[in-house]
């Protein structure tokens, strides 16, 4: 089924009217009671196309996925039009366009290894060493890059040590639960329930989300200013999309990976 978004000619408020179009015919209902009040999680788990748009208005749907779309604008001082007016210019949802369609947990868990912990290990020492460069050569005139550099070691530091917890612990048990027959019984392990490690982890993801968002007030949401050179450009260029990738990695734990396998382990006996 087909939603095609309709926005008003209207002033920029936050309750504007849709109208949603299904099957012929037009219903309209106010966003207040649909779009807006849906949590930003869910809007990407319906349609993972929008995660731009969010990064780009500075929208956290992995460690604050559970705001809602009004919420998280407000937070962030962002006009709800402003984004309802990107989102529809992306156009009617595919058919095929799942970002529930994970369910081989394995296999996601490989995705998250392969695809987001390596982009962190490979791309945070270079944004670091780029980052010692601009205090180095900037920090008297622009004395914010200091504490931007100390961000980022936070950051980076945190999620070595996190990755390596869930790469040696959590992950094995949750490939030891997908492999575990309907009916037998669950799987001894070092932490009791499955929920202990997984919310020791969604904390660390919050505090991860809290620097993410320091760091873009701090950089401006990573707009360098006018007298940047090429090499600090550059480095803004890096830190949005190191921001961009963990909001990937960090909703696909979230809200794909760690509820099914808290399904899946209470399932067995």
């Amino acid at each position: 089924m087909t939603v095609v978004i309709t926005l008003p000619a209207a002033p920029r408020i936050l309750s504007p009217q849709l109208s949603y179009r299904l099957s012929g015919e037009v219903f309209s209902m106010s966003v207040s009671s649909s779009i807006l009040q849906t949590r930003l999680a869910d809007l990407v788990q319906d349609d993972p196309r929008i995660t731009p748009v969010l990064d780009r208005f500075g929208l956290d749907y992995c460690c604050r996925g559970y705001r809602t779309l009004q919420e998280a604008s407000i937070d962030q001082h962002v006009a709800v039009s402003d984004v309802l007016e990107e989102l529809q210019a992306i156009g009617p949802r595919p058919d095929t366009c799942d970002a529930a369609a994970w369910t081989d947990l394995p296999g996601l868990i490989r995705h998250i290894v392969t695809r987001h912990h390596r982009y962190v290990r490979e791309h945070q020492p270079v944004l670091q060493a780029l980052l010692d460069k601009l205090v180095k050569r900037h920090g008297a005139g622009h004395p914010e890059l200091i504490e931007v550099r100390v961000l980022f070691e936070s950051l980076s530091e945190e999620m070595l040590q996190h990755m390596n917890k869930e790469e040696n612990i959590l992950f094995p048990y949750i490939e030891t639960l997908a492999n575990t027959s309907a009916g037998q019984s669950r799987p001894p392990s070092p932490f009791g329930t499955i929920l202990n490690p997984i919310r020791a982890m969604e904390q660390e993801h919050l505090e991860a989300g809290n620097l993410l968002e320091r760091l873009r007030a701090l950089t401006s949401a990573y707009q360098a200013p006018a007298d940047a050179c090429m090499s600090y450009r550059l480095c803004f260029e890096g830190l949005a999309q190191f921001e961009s990738d963990l909001h990937q990695h960090v909703y696909l734990e979230n809200y794909v990976l760690f509820p099914r396998a808290i399904a899946m382990e209470g399932a067995l006996g």
